[in-house]
């Protein structure tokens, strides 16, 4: 496993050799194994003869904060604490609820640590979270990617579209597409003497009180539909490798059937590896161009978008955008606009338009919307706000509160893809000028669209 070229070393400072551990500080991938990042924190601490402790917090002030992603984080917490008893490590997990609670924990477990070792992910708070770790430690800090099956290295510059880093993924896939070698630490942990009288013990019964006990938003309800925790992940993995990867080819764009993974959630907070179901995927019973379909999407489409808010600082704003989109837009920013809604119609489902309200009831109420529809979400809402600025801020909104997959590179990459990222340019028409272009009417055509209209209804 060439695992170093995944770690960058955020500092400048030292190892600290009087440490007593070394500390992985664990945000973004929430498992025990397929971790590369849990790989490097065991090597290190065996190279220094040294136990690890493995810390993972969970803020109350996180943009969006909600008791569906403080649920969904949670469920996976006591399953982690066993599986890391079972490793020899122990498992710090603190819940901090209100602004009474202990702060800088990271920093007081870092005044023992030898070593820090976190996750390195290219966008939402995490960048800033490594940034001010790398500078208040007294010790050095590594972020390992463990994002995709390529390390994000491998690239060097802004890819343009899929068309320019799929024969680059190509090449390099059949060196990174193996089974992952495990690492298992040689000094126990469990047992070491450490100040954690801050930590939050999480059971199963326990979650709800303590998601009601936070200062966050309580009226974005937990999924009734998807919960949280790495065994969940594989437990939907399996169903997807034996009972709906066989037809995905025809299946994954029909959000009126159970025809995609459904992982994306899973893959977000880090309970399932890309490769952990790449290999699932490849290994399947399955037609070869159901599973390359599967594939293009987890591969190349979501690496493509790691790549992105990699090396695209603007990508939280339209300033990420090709050229020629702003040139389009700048010709057509006056155009009349047919019809018009708030934020807060968007947000109910209050529009004329009875499929769309369909796909934001299921994002509002399961916290994900199927990706086909999606892309129709996206580009009705540019059709409906005042101005291309106003459309990304409502998409980014809404997808960031409700969705489990939000706030996530998949997530940016797909909403600048509604106004042209990683595009080409279409025919001129009104308001969208040269960006692709979809209806609801040709679109609802090519699934049942008034079964899955229905089938919102019966969610709420």
């Amino acid at each position: 496993m060439r695992i170093n070229e995944r770690v960058v070393q955020l500092n400048e400072k030292e190892t600290n050799r009087n440490g007593r551990y070394v500390l992985y500080w664990m945000q973004m991938f929430k498992r025990t194994s397929h971790n590369h990042a849990l790989i490097w924190a065991i090597r290190k601490a065996n190279e220094l003869k040294l136990p690890l402790v493995v810390y993972e917090g969970l803020k109350y002030y996180y943009p969006w904060a909600s008791d569906r992603l403080h649920t969904f984080i949670l469920e996976g917490v006591e399953e982690k604490r066993r599986e890391f008893e079972r490793l020899g490590i122990r498992y710090i997990f603190y819940l901090q609820k209100d602004e009474s609670s202990p702060k800088n924990t990271v920093a007081k477990l870092a005044r023992d640590a030898a070593l820090i070792v976190t996750d390195d992910f290219p966008c939402f708070i995490i960048p800033g979270h490594n940034r001010r770790i790398a500078k208040r430690a007294e010790i050095a800090v590594h972020a390992v990617d463990s994002n995709g099956i390529i390390p994000m290295s491998k690239f060097e510059k802004e890819e343009y579209a899929a068309y320019t880093i799929r024969p680059k993924i190509k090449k390099l896939l059949p060196s990174y597409l193996k089974p992952f070698a495990e690492e298992t630490v040689e000094n126990d942990s469990t047992n070491i003497d450490i100040d954690a009288s801050f930590e939050t013990v999480v059971t199963a019964d326990g979650i709800a009180e303590l998601v009601s006990q936070s200062d966050i938003d309580h009226s974005v309800k937990p999924s009734p539909v998807y919960h949280g925790g790495t065994a969940n992940g594989r437990e939907r993995l399996m169903k997807f490798v034996e009972e709906i990867l066989p037809d995905y080819d025809n299946a994954r764009n029909k959000p009126d059937r159970d025809g995609s993974s459904r992982l994306s959630a899973y893959l977000h907070f880090g309970f399932l590896s890309p490769l952990e179901i790449a290999l699932a995927v490849q290994d399947a019973d399955a037609p070869q161009e159901s599973k390359d379909a599967y594939l293009e999407e987890l591969i190349v489409r979501r690496e493509l978008s790691y790549n992105m808010t990699r090396h695209n600082p603007k990508y939280e704003s339209l300033a990420a955008l090709p050229d020629w989109v702003h040139k389009t837009m700048r010709a057509h920013a006056d155009d009349e606009r047919e019809v018009t809604y708030t934020l807060e119609e968007l947000e109910a489902g209050l529009t004329h338009d009875e499929l769309w309200n369909a796909c934001q009831r299921e994002m509002v109420l399961t916290g994900e919307m199927h990706n086909y529809v999606r892309m129709l979400w996206g580009k009705n809402v540019i059709a409906w706000s005042r101005s291309y600025e106003e459309a990304f801020e409502t998409l980014v909104h809404l997808n960031n509160k409700y969705c489990l997959d939000g706030r996530n590179p998949n997530s940016y990459a797909g909403i600048l893809w509604c106004f042209g990222k990683h595009d080409r340019p279409w025919m001129e028409r009104p308001v969208f000028g040269q960006i692709r272009y979809m209806t609801s009417g040709s679109t609802g055509r090519k699934f049942d669209s008034k079964k899955y209209i229905q089938w919102t209804k019966m969610l709420g």
